[in-house]
């Protein structure tokens, strides 16, 4: 029977708490969004790279001075339980997300650094930096990319069916044919299939071992037939469009986005093959040496094991330490409510919710229903849920009624005195708001609360904090003054059709004794 190696199992456990940590803070963008769901298999491609690897491991080569292995294992433990505590605050922030890729890759390296020496770290490179092609896109650069690529396929799409004698007409990323409007928007700029791509293309390269030059030039390719196969399922969907209506687009929609992506990964493979039948050079992966033996872990370590039980240290230390921090900042909860579908009542039927407003609101529990009130006027409510921590606090600041709705031509006229909501003997304030839709009065009700009392020492900054308004002051500013997402909940209703403003508050009010119930 083997005997237990301390050493060894520190590294494991070093190495699996920090791809934890990264799988964890990436999980909501590759679960909730479209473009990096791909995000899911790059860190089994990463392990089955690096089982590759392993079968034609050199032999241990000069090791690192231990002053320097020991200073990396302590500026990863001092690293990891501050990190924690600001995703703690700001969960969906993309910056985190490097920041935890970057400390794993920084972990897996360290723990080559400790076994292998010099040699492990470059012979296991490659297999190690893969796994940053999972790391979703910054925000800003996510969106400025867009914006360039949408665009852009419009005006490739008009200049075809122009060439095929189609009228159309471009108005920024919207394209006018005779049946309607065709709108690019982001899912079709082609910045999901671009992503993808390069992830596989880095994945062939270093599958086939490709020179460093020709790996680049298997990126550029790759971005190359992702914008070319985009920009052709852009002009097919146009065409479609014009000739057999924009319903018939709709139901092409999906499969010419998967024969794009599939035309992306078959010209990729094709081109890899390509270059590793004609470069020579290095051996085929997963052939070991036979002029290098194939040693095995040591028994002994060849640094000292006390430096590398710091990290799993620090794991373990983490989660109590941020629990404490952010505890002793939070108030006692308050009574919890929820508002269930009211499936009887006239017309009922579920309203989808779009997948944009999904993938911005990041939601735990919620749905949206229309039906009509006795008197016929139609009603379109919501109900969201957050569980704790699930979000930043202020992200419902970027889903006020006043900005969504005047986005799409609904106009705020004015705002009525609120009206007052009990719950289990406390007290909430529901916003009444009234908007212009094209001439139909709509009434609106917006109650928005929080799973605990607010702390007087967050209303400082959460009334600094503006919609839209995201700056790495005030996250850090959360942080450091304790504030995270408690739970938060909220009901929308709109009522359509009904000028008297008595009239409407005596509806929601109906509506909120009927439907509104106590407990979670």
């Amino acid at each position: 029977m083997p005997r237990f190696n301390p050493f060894s199992a520190s590294l494991i456990l070093s190495l699996a708490g920090a791809l934890a940590a990264a799988v964890w803070t990436m999980r909501y963008d590759w679960t909730y969004d479209e473009t990096y769901h791909y995000g899911w298999t790059v860190l089994p491609l990463a392990l089955y790279l690096f089982s590759l690897r392993w079968r034609d491991r050199p032999a241990q080569g000069p090791a690192y001075a231990p002053g320097r292995v020991r200073a990396g294992w302590i500026a990863l433990a001092l690293a990891y339980p501050p990190a924690w505590m600001f995703r703690e605050a700001n969960p969906e922030w993309r910056l985190l997300a490097i920041v935890f890729a970057g400390l794993a890759v920084l972990t897996a390296f360290q723990c080559l650094a400790a076994v292998g020496g010099r040699a492990w770290v470059r012979h296991f490179a490659g297999p190690v930096l893969f796994f940053l092609t999972a790391i979703p896109w910054p925000s800003v650069l996510e969106k400025a990319a867009t914006a360039v690529l949408m665009p852009a396929n419009a005006t490739i799409a008009l200049e075809v069916l122009h060439w095929l004698q189609i009228p159309a007409i471009r108005s920024g990323h919207l394209i006018t044919i005779a049946g309607g409007t065709l709108g690019v928007e982001e899912a079709c700029s082609g910045i999901r299939s671009l992503q993808s791509t390069l992830m596989m293309a880095c994945f062939l390269g270093e599958l086939h071992l490709l020179r460093p030059s020709r790996r680049l030039l298997l990126l550029a390719c790759g971005t190359a037939f992702a914008l070319l196969a985009n920009a052709l399922r852009t002009i097919f969907l146009s065409a479609t469009a014009a000739r057999s209506g924009l319903a018939a687009a709709d139901e092409w929609h999906d499969a010419a986005g998967l024969i794009a992506l599939g035309a992306n990964v078959l010209c990729l493979f094709l081109l890899t093959a390509y270059f590793s039948r004609t470069q020579g050079g290095p051996l085929s992966p997963g052939k070991p040496s036979k002029a290098l033996p194939l040693p095995t872990v040591p028994v002994s370590p060849p640094t000292p094991l006390a430096p590398s039980l710091l990290l799993p240290a620090a794991f373990i230390l983490m989660f109590p330490l941020t629990a404490w921090w952010y505890g002793r900042h939070e108030t006692l909860p308050i009574p919890l409510w929820h508002l269930d579908p009211p499936l009887t009542a006239p017309a009922y039927r579920p309203a989808p919710i779009d997948d944009r407003t999904k993938i911005m609101l990041r939601y735990s529990e919620g749905w949206s229903a229309r039906w009509t009130t006795t008197a016929g006027q139609p009603l379109h409510g919501f109900y969201f849920r957050w569980s704790p921590g699930r979000v930043p606090p202020e992200n419902l600041n970027v889903h006020q009624p006043g900005n969504c709705l005047g986005s799409i031509g609904i106009n705020l006229v004015t705002e009525y005195p609120p009206i007052p909501v009990t719950v289990n003997g406390h007290q909430h304030t529901a916003r009444h708001l009234r908007f212009d839709d094209s001439g139909r009065p709509l009434h609106l009700l917006y109650l928005f609360t929080e799973d605990r009392a607010a702390d007087p020492r967050h209303k400082k900054a959460a009334a600094a904090m503006g919609p839209f308004d995201f700056t790495y002051r005030l996250r850090a500013e959360a942080a450091l003054s304790g504030r995270r997402n408690p739970g938060q909940r909220l009901l929308e209703a709109g009522l359509w059709d009904e000028p008297s403003e008595a009239a409407a508050r005596a509806t929601f009010i109906a509506f909120l004794e009927q439907w509104l119930k106590d407990g979670p």
